[in-house]
């Protein structure tokens, strides 16, 4: 029996294809920001990239900026692990162990690279880098807050708790390191700068 083929009609393209030219994508749009900046790529260049049409590009993102953004909060989503892979210890073993993935993350040759890229363009596109900042902070606070309300010894006050971590642990180092401080040496001292926090949110009695 012979079996005839014919060519789709049109109409919506399934999940499973809509996904993949999704990611594709947001893979070459990150892969020509790291090489070209946001301002040396164009939709064209991405679209390119990707084996994708700019109409494909232009029916998900309106802009470039829109992209960058989308391609911000895929990263910074990669920081949010799910419930169940934090681990079952005390609070502060909660907290020694998220404050260290962040921490990691954020020193990654990826994310600093993302993080200098808007710093390079906030001048000229200045709301588009207090949401990248938005984006990211949430996505650090809410991983802090999810580790501390995981095991029964929860603090009386959650969310004060996760914004003083947060502020101690995460933005001194990773500013030292956009500022070209030795990312090496920075990753290394991981361990004292968290164990540092601990001490000072246990001396504000945050922790109990």
């Amino acid at each position: 029996m012979t079996l005839i083929t014919t060519k789709s009609k049109g109409g919506r393209p399934r999940q499973s294809q809509a996904g993949d030219a999704e990611r594709r994508l947001l893979d070459a749009a990150l892969q020509r920001f790291l090489a070209k900046g946001v301002e040396g790529t164009s939709c064209e260049d991405i679209a390119r990239a990707a084996g994708a049409s700019k109409a494909t590009l232009y029916a998900r993102y309106a802009n470039k900026e829109a992209l960058f953004e989308a391609v911000v909060r895929r990263h910074v989503a990669t920081l949010l692990a799910p419930a169940e892979a934090i681990p079952a210890l005390p609070l502060e073993g909660r907290l020694r162990h998220v404050g260290q993935g962040i921490l990691e993350h954020a020193l990654q040759p990826e994310t600093l690279a993302m993080m200098r890229m808007v710093i390079a363009t906030s001048s000229r596109t200045p709301l588009l880098a207090a949401e990248v900042n938005r984006i990211g902070w949430e996505g650090g606070f809410t991983r802090v807050r999810s580790a501390i309300m995981a095991g029964s010894d929860q603090p009386s006050d959650p969310d004060a708790l996760a914004l003083q971590f947060i502020d101690l642990v995460f933005a001194p180092h990773q500013l030292r390191a956009l500022l070209g401080g030795d990312r090496e040496q920075l990753v290394q001292t991981i361990p004292e700068r968290v164990e540092w926090g601990l001490k000072l949110v246990r001396a504000a009695g945050l922790l109990g």
